[in-house]
């Protein structure tokens, strides 16, 4: 039982670095898009954002098809808590990312304003704390899965 949960564990991270180069892919994306201002080439980033959104959904399927396999057939109970934390970490972060996409394009489209230079602050700093969030998730699963 121990190399089948370890194998899950493995591919949950795979799944996890793929994410990373996800993520990745989309901010150079959108520092393409934002390159085009003032008049935004948006064709190209609306087609990344449709690619980068199938992505994600398939991550998340592979990685509740790996939950539920911890839970259903080796009733890893706080793995599969862990593996649920992450992934509702990683919702918030993708919504993140994308609002703070979206308040940096406001902030390049309205000049220097105090307003929406601290709103792309709050933002970031709001992103950052989900990222966190997920790694201390990450480093809990790390601890929980060696005694697998």
């Amino acid at each position: 039982m121990g190399s089948e949960c370890h194998q899950l564990i493995r591919e949950f991270y795979g799944l996890q670095e793929e994410r990373i180069k996800v993520y990745r892919r989309f901010e150079e994306g959108f520092e393409t898009y934002l390159n085009t201002s003032p008049n935004y080439d948006f064709a190209p980033y609306r087609q990344l954002v449709h690619d980068v959104t199938q992505e994600f959904q398939r991550i998340s399927s592979d990685v509740i098809a790996i939950r539920d396999r911890l839970r259903d057939d080796y009733n890893q109970v706080e793995v599969v808590k862990l593996l649920e934390k992450i992934q509702d970490e990683e919702k918030k972060k993708l919504q993140l990312t994308a609002e703070f996409q979206v308040a940096r394009q406001v902030e390049i489209d309205n000049g220097d304003v105090d307003h929406y230079k601290e709103e792309v602050t709050q933002v970031k700093k709001r992103l950052q704390q989900s990222v966190t969030r997920i790694c201390e998730h990450m480093d809990d699963l790390k601890f929980e899965s060696e005694d697998l």
